[in-house]
C-alpha cells in the first residue's frame, strides 16, 4: 500500500467520522387512556433539541438519526410521558399513551387583560427590575406601567387612562389595600410621579379590564403592588441624580423572625432644569420627599404580621396659564397612610390576608384670588380567604369596610370663563361623610379537560343611594396546549360617586353610583423566549353624572369604549424588550355633554416599543420609543365681550370637536454595573450601577394644551414636561 492509498483511506475514515447519522421516520399516535387522539401534544427528542406536534387524529411524523434516543410528549392537563427507543429504518408505529394529569387550577391564570406577579397563574410580570430598568420610566412604577397594553395615556403623567376611562377609574392597593392619592404633583387628571419607592417594590399586578369579584369600587382598572419581603437581608442603598437623591436599608433585627425596611427620598430638580438650560415661570423650583417603612414578623413558619406607614409631602409655586389668564398657582399636599397586613393559613387548608388600613391626604392650592383646601380621610379594613378543594376548585371570599370623609373649603370662580385678576367669586365649604360595607364569593374551577373557568360575584353598598351594587362576573379560559390559552370575560363593575358629587350643598347626596359591563376575548402564546398577547374588548357605560340645573347631578350618562391591544414581548440572546400597540375608540356622554362625544383620554392609536442590550456583564442600554394619536379637546371658536367686567368671554366649539397634535418621544439609556472594594471599615459593595439618560432626544415638541390671549384671537400652545431635550445622569450604590 503506498502513501497515497494510505492519506485516501485517511481521509475516507476522518469523512466517516463526522458525517451525520442516517435519518429515519418515526411514526406514531399520542392517546388519552380511553384511546381517544390527543391533539397539539409536543412530541420532541430533548437531546437534539428537535420536535414536531400532533394532529387532529394525535399523529406525528419526526426524523431522527439512527440510534438509541428519549422522545418526550407532553400536552396540557396530561401526564409527561418519556420512551426510550432505538430508531431504525422499518420501526413499527408508536403508540403513546398519556394519562390524565390537570393542571392544578390554582396555577391556571383565567383573567383576561391581566399582567401579574410571579406565581404561574397571574400572568405576564411585572418585576423591580422591569421599574428600574425601562428606559425613560423614570424609575418609577406609574411612569413604566405606561409600556403596557390597555393604558392609552393622553399626557406625560404617571395617571393610569385604561382603555378609555379616566384615572378616577382604576383602583390601586399596596399589599392588598387600597391606596389614594399615590402621586406627587397632583391634578384635575392624576400626578407626574409616584409617592412609592421602587426600592420597595417586589412585584405587581396590574388588570386592565374583567377582573375578579376580589377587586370592586373600580370601572376600568386595578393595579395591586407587592412590597419587599426582604425577611434575613441586612443591605443599605444610596442614589442620587441630578433631580434628587434617595437612602434606603434593610436589616434582619431577628434572623427568620424580624426585619424593619426603611427608604427615604428628596426630589430637588433645580440641578437638573437648570443643566438642561429649561426655561420656565417657576417662582420656587418644586421640591418633594417622601418616606417608607415596613416592619415584618414572621410568628410562625406560615404566619407573619407586617406594619406599613408611608408619607409624602412637596410644594410648588409656578406662573401658569389658564384660559387667556395668566397668574401665579401654587400648592403643596401632605400624604400619610398606614396598614397593619395579616397573612397565615388555616389548618393549613385556607390562606388569610386581612388589613387594617388608615389614610389622610391634605392638600391646598391657589391660583390668583382663588383657593382650595381639601382634607379627606380613609379607614377600611378588609379580610380575604382562598380554600383548594382539590385540584379541581379553588374558592374565594372576602369582606371590606370603608370609611370615607372629606372637608372642602375654599373660594371659588362664580363665572368658570372669567379668571382674570378681581373676578367675582363665592366662598364655600362642604363636608361629607359615607360607610361603605362589601363582599364577594368567587369560584375557580375546571371545566372539562383544559377548560378552566372564574365564576363569582360581587355586592356592595352604595351609602348615599341606601342601595347594594351587585356585580356578576365570569370569565374562561382554555389552555390549547403548554404554549397556548383562549381566553374570554364578561362582567359587572360599579363605582361609587366622589364624595365631591355627594356633596349636600353643592352636589346631589342620593347619587347612584355609575357602573360598566365588560366583554374581552384574548389569545396568548408563552414561551421561554417570548409571550405574545392579543386582545378585543368592549364596555359599555351607564349612570355616569350629567350636570342636573335642579339636583347638580343626576346619573343618567352613557358611554362606550371598545379595542383592541397587541403586546409582543421576546428575548434573543443579549437582546430582550417588547412592543406594545393600542386602538381605542371611546365615546361618553358625562357632566354637561349634550350627546355622546369622544371621552378626553381616548386616545386612537398607541404604540411603545421598548429594547435593552446587553453589551456585557457590565454594559447595558436601551431605549424606548412612545407614539401616541392626538386626545380630543374643546376648542374656542369666538369670544363676547363683557362690559360690566371689561373682559373677554370664551364661546366653545363642540364638545370633542377638536384633535391635539400627535405625541412622539425617544428615550435612551446608558448604564454601567460595576463593584466598589472593601474600603477601610467599609465592607466590599454589591451590584452598583452609574447611568446617563437622554429623555426626549430627538426634542420633539409635544403640546401638552391650549391657552389663548386676552381676546380669544390668537392660540398659544402648553408644551408637555419633556418637551424639551433633557440629559440625567445619576448613580447607585449598594452594600
Amino acid at each position: 500500500m503506498n502513501a497515497r492509498t494510505l492519506l485516501l483511506s485517511a481521509l475516507a475514515l476522518a469523512c466517516a467520522a463526522v458525517s451525520p447519522a442516517l435519518a429515519a421516520r418515526v411514526t406514531g399516535v399520542v392517546v388519552d387512556r380511553d384511546g381517544r387522539p390527543v391533539e397539539f401534544a409536543n412530541v420532541r427528542v430533548p437531546a437534539l433539541q428537535k420536535g414536531v406536534i400532533t394532529d387532529d387524529r394525535g399523529a406525528f411524523t419526526i426524523e431522527l438519526p439512527d440510534g438509541p434516543c428519549v422522545l418526550e410528549c407532553a400536552q396540557i392537563g396530561y401526564q409527561r410521558s418519556r420512551i426510550s427507543l432505538v430508531v431504525r429504518e422499518g420501526l413499527a408505529p408508536l403508540r403513546v399513551t398519556l394519562p390524565d394529569e390537570p393542571v392544578p387550577v390554582a396555577e391556571v391564570n383565567v383573567e383576561a387583560s391581566a399582567f401579574g406577579k410571579t406565581g404561574k397563574s397571574e400572568g405576564a410580570v411585572v418585576r423591580r427590575a422591569d421599574v428600574l430598568m425601562t428606559p425613560g420610566g423614570a424609575a418609577d412604577i406609574f411612569q413604566s406601567l405606561r409600556a403596557l397594553p390597555g393604558i392609552n395615556a393622553p399626557a406625560e403623567g404617571a395617571a393610569l387612562y385604561v382603555r378609555g376611562g379616566d384615572p378616577s377609574e382604576t383602583v390601586i392597593r399596596l399589599d392588598g389595600a387600597e391606596i389614594g392619592h399615590p402621586y406627587h404633583y397632583e391634578g384635575a387628571s392624576g400626578g407626574l410621579f409616584s409617592i412609592l419607592d421602587a426600592y420597595m417594590l417586589k412585584s405587581a399586578f396590574f388588570s386592565s379590564g374583567g377582573f375578579t369579584s376580589k377587586y370592586g369600587g373600580a370601572m376600568s382598572g386595578v393595579l395591586d403592588i407587592e412590597t419587599q419581603d426582604p425577611m434575613n437581608l441586612r443591605a443599605v442603598n444610596v442614589g442620587a441624580n441630578m433631580a434628587g437623591y434617595g437612602v434606603s436599608t434593610t436589616w434582619a433585627l431577628v434572623p427568620d423572625r424580624l426585619s424593619l425596611m426603611v427608604t427615604t427620598a428628596k426630589s430637588i430638580p433645580e440641578m437638573l432644569l437648570r443643566a438642561n438650560g429649561v426655561t420656565n415661570d417657576y417662582v420656587q423650583a418644586p421640591w418633594s420627599e417622601n418616606g417608607a417603612a415596613k416592619l415584618l414578623w414572621r410568628y410562625s413558619p406560615t404566619g407573619r404580621l407586617s406594619l406599613l406607614g408611608i408619607g409624602s409631602n412637596e410644594h410648588l409655586a409656578v406662573e401658569a396659564n389658564a384660559l387667556n389668564v395668566k397668574e401665579l398657582y401654587a400648592s403643596n399636599a401632605r400624604n400619610g397612610f398606614g396598614a397593619l397586613h395579616l397573612q397565615d393559613a388555616i389548618l393549613g387548608r385556607v390562606a388569610v390576608r386581612a388589613n387594617l388600613t388608615s389614610q389622610a391626604w391634605r392638600s391646598a392650592w391657589s391660583f390668583a384670588e382663588f383657593v382650595q383646601r381639601t382634607d379627606e380621610r380613609t379607614t377600611q379594613a378588609d379580610v380575604d380567604l382562598t380554600w383548594a378543594a382539590g385540584p379541581r376548585h379553588q374558592f374565594s371570599g372576602g369582606a371590606v369596610w370603608r370609611r370615607r370623609a372629606s372637608d372642602r373649603s375654599g373660594f371659588a370662580a362664580a363665572d368658570s370663563t372669567d379668571l382674570a385678576s378681581g373676578a367675582p367669586g363665592r366662598a364655600y365649604g362642604t363636608a361629607r361623610v359615607t360607610r361603605e360595607p362589601g363582599f364577594y364569593l368567587e369560584d375557580k374551577l375546571r371545566v372539562a379537560g383544559t377548560l378552566y373557568a372564574t365564576l363569582g360575584a360581587r355586592a356592595d353598598l352604595a351609602d348615599a343611594s341606601d342601595r347594594w351594587t351587585v356585580d356578576p362576573r365570569a370569565a374562561l379560559a382554555l389552555l390549547v396546549d403548554e404554549h397556548q390559552t383562549l381566553r374570554v370575560a364578561a362582567g359587572r363593575y360599579h363605582q361609587l360617586p366622589t364624595l365631591t358629587l355627594l356633596d349636600a350643598r353643592y352636589g346631589n347626596p342620593t347619587l347612584e353610583p355609575a357602573y360598566a359591563d365588560h366583554w374581552i376575548a384574548g389569545y396568548e402564546w408563552k414561551s421561554d423566549f417570548g409571550n405574545v398577547r392579543l386582545e378585543g374588548y368592549e364596555k359599555r357605560y351607564r349612570n355616569l353624572p350629567l350636570v342636573d340645573p335642579v339636583t347638580w347631578y343626576r346619573a343618567e350618562g352613557t358611554g362606550r369604549a371598545r379595542g383592541a391591544d397587541v403586546f409582543v414581548q421576546g428575548t434573543w440572546k443579549q437582546v430582550n424588550g417588547w412592543v406594545s400597540y393600542g386602538w381605542l375608540d371611546s365615546r361618553r356622554r358625562q357632566f354637561d355633554d349634550p350627546e355622546e362625544v369622544r371621552a378626553s383620554g381616548a386616545v386612537k392609536h398607541s404604540l411603545t416599543v421598548v429594547g435593552k442590550y446587553e453589551w456585557s456583564g457590565r454594559w447595558h442600554t436601551g431605549a424606548r420609543w412612545t407614539h401616541s394619536s392626538g386626545r380630543p379637546w374643546t376648542p374656542v371658536v369666538g369670544a363676547v365681550w363683557d362690559h360690566t367686567r371689561g373682559v373677554w368671554h370664551p364661546v366653545y366649539g363642540a364638545h370633542g370637536s377638536a384633535t391635539m397634535p400627535a405625541y412622539d418621544r425617544l428615550d435612551v439609556r446608558l448604564m454601567r454595573l460595576f463593584s466598589l472594594p472593601k474600603l477601610g471599615g467599609l465592607r466590599a459593595s454589591n451590584v452598583c450601577v452609574a447611568y446617563l439618560e437622554a429623555m426626549n432626544v430627538l426634542d420633539t415638541p409635544n403640546v401638552l394644551e391650549y391657552v389663548y390671549n386676552s381676546n380669544y384671537t390668537k392660540r398659544l400652545p402648553e408644551y408637555s414636561y419633556f418637551s424639551d431635550r433633557m440629559l440625567v445622569a445619576g448613580f447607585g450604590l449598594s452594600w
